[in-house]
């Protein structure tokens, strides 16, 4: 009995395996997409590859033909008509290889267990646009809408020193995203309206277009009033002035481009002033011309005179303004246009001037450069209580040395001066700050050394000391001070 049991139960297990085996070949070998499933609103379900591939190119043809009319801000006489094509429409191609690659590729059993598991899924339809083609369409029809005018917001000085303001303006352009936007859904949703038009043969009406506002969006300025007050350049703290009546136009030049340079400058809370970087740009931007300059204590052609007037007028300008002055040197000489120990020299490589804006809040340099004047003005933060005072006052006054130098035309014991000596000074310079006419701190600012020019005299000797017995020194060192190179001497010297 146990026998024929195992032996029924064998061909069971027999025909079972049979009969599943048929049902996998049957299966793994249909050729047509699984039931149930469908491609956004279009049931691909029961088609054949070959059916697949026919439904979706003409789908695609007939989406690309679709019309789509823009109109913008409601103005219909200015609305232009487009295809999605035109307006850069993208269908993924390699979406229909992959899917028949899926569902008819493969291994028999790779077919099986992909036929179920798609039993009645759905794939959205992809779709998007080429922005660059989207674009270059819009900029042709609309090419206000799509470069936004924006005015940004300005800070003026008016002739009276008050600081005033030109408003900003925003603009209005079209919102490309958002078109974008609307435009892949408006592919999706005409794809799956093909469903309900299963013939392949009807095309798009010519004569219909999808009207749709032209979306736009409020570019705002970079730069507005308010953030420019929030700067707090409120008013006028400080100004300076330096004439240099008759200056030879060479000069005029050097002063004019190096204030236009720091016209306008603004310095952020904490940063340091680097007069270096001016005179490098206004070389490049200007170009520097021949004036004279100091070289080795004397008055020489060179190129660039007149730079030292610019930041000595600067100098005293940031003085009076209480600002810290990180480098600062006297001239070697002393100058005409301020008092001994208020001026700040220049030399490329060796001497610079700089100073941190210490206000707390953003400072403008502010220049007005005539033919013989030049004036600086800075704008910012200070309490209108508080005056800075500059004075300075020569501690010591140098003799001129003496030297002597050999000339044996002269007669025995004659003596010539060639060069009238001029003394040279070391003076202490201070500032005051007051408060309501209220002296709240005094500093020492610098003590400066002027050298002594010496008095040449010219004697038949050869070996003749100076008074001391020894050669006196002259200042100036082997810079160029007031310039940036020299000296420059005429053709065939």
């Amino acid at each position: 009995m146990s026998r024929q049991l195992a032996n029924r139960f064998l061909l069971a297990a027999v025909a079972a395996i049979a009969l599943l085996w048929g049902w996998f070949w049957w299966y793994s070998g249909l050729r047509t997409v699984p039931a149930g499933v469908r491609l956004g609103g279009w049931s691909i379900g029961g088609l054949t590859q070959r059916e697949l591939e026919l439904g979706w190119q003409s789908r695609l043809e007939r989406l690309r033909a679709e019309k789509v009319r823009l109109v913008p801000d409601g103005k219909e006489e200015a609305a232009r008509t487009f295809t999605l094509t035109e307006l850069g429409l993208i269908a993924d191609e390699n979406r229909l290889a992959e899917l028949t690659d899926y569902v008819f590729g493969g291994s028999r059993l790779d077919k099986a267990k992909r036929r179920w598991a798609m039993r009645k899924a759905y794939l959205p339809f992809e779709a998007g646009l080429s922005a660059q083609a989207m674009n270059g369409v819009l900029t042709a029809a609309w090419p206000q809408g799509m470069k936004p005018n924006t005015i940004n917001a300005k800070r003026i000085v008016t002739a009276d020193d008050r600081i005033d303001y030109t408003p900003e303006q925003g603009a209005t352009v079209i919102d490309t995203a958002k078109l974008a936007e609307r435009l892949t859904a408006l592919a999706r949703e005409h794809f799956d309206s093909f469903a309900t038009v299963e013939s392949a043969g009807n095309g798009a009406n010519p004569e219909s277009a999808t009207v749709m506002p032209l979306p736009k969006r409020e570019v705002p300025p970079e730069v507005t009033v308010e953030q420019l007050k929030a700067q707090g350049v409120s008013r006028k703290i400080s100004e300076f002035s330096t004439s240099f009546p008759g200056g030879a136009p060479g000069r005029v030049h050097n002063i004019q481009a190096t204030a236009g340079t720091i016209h306008d400058k603004l310095l952020a809370p904490g940063e340091r002033f680097d007069y270096s970087t001016v005179i490098r740009e206004t070389e490049l931007r200007s170009g520097y011309q021949e004036a004279p300059v100091i070289f080795n204590g004397k008055l020489v052609p060179g190129i660039g005179g007149g730079i030292c007037q610019v930041s000595t007028t600067l100098y005293n300008a940031a003085l009076r303004a209480g600002l810290q002055i990180d480098e600062r040197r006297n001239h070697s000489l002393p100058v005409s246009y301020v008092p001994l120990g208020q001026d700040a020299t220049f030399a490329s490589g060796y001497i610079n001037f700089q100073f941190t804006n210490n206000t707390g809040a953003y400072l403008l340099i502010h220049t007005e450069s005539g033919a013989d004047r030049i004036t600086v003005k800075l704008f910012g933060t200070m309490p209108e209580s508080a005056v800075y005072e500059i004075e300075s006052h020569i501690v010591q006054t140098l003799e001129p040395p003496v030297k002597y130098v050999r000339n044996p035309t002269l007669a025995p014991g004659a003596q010539s001066v060639l060069q009238k000596g001029k003394p040279g000074y070391v003076v202490e310079t201070f500032r005051t700050r007051k408060e309501g006419g209220v002296v709240v701190n005094k500093e020492r600012v610098s003590k400066d050394t002027y050298q002594p020019q010496p008095t040449l005299i010219a004697i038949r000797g050869s070996d003749a000391p100076s008074p001391d017995g020894k050669e006196p020194h002259q200042g100036g060192g082997t810079v160029i001070e007031d310039g940036v190179s020299g000296p420059v001497f005429p053709r065939g010297r």
